[in-house]
């Protein structure tokens, strides 16, 4: 198993220390961008709702077509 260095060991600690396995970087990894598609996902769904309020709408600035352009975006993108 090989292994990333993602910190420094400083003072008192074992030279390993800083030391994470890649598949546990990986795995950080893919919960960070879970965790990024669950949000943006969210925010498209309360968009596409925003999108039937033209006052709400105007308050942000965003037209009707532009809310729900970027709310019918796929979680990925």
């Amino acid at each position: 198993m090989s292994a990333t260095v993602i910190l420094f060991a400083g003072p008192g600690k074992p030279p390993h220390a800083g030391v994470r396995p890649r598949s546990a970087l990986s795995l950080a990894v893919l919960a960070d961008a879970v965790s990024l598609w669950m949000a943006q996902q969210q925010q498209r769904h309360a968009l596409a709702d925003l999108a039937e309020d033209k006052h709400l709408l105007a308050d942000v600035g965003l037209t009707r077509e532009q809310a729900l352009g970027e709310a019918g975006k796929p979680f990925w993108r």
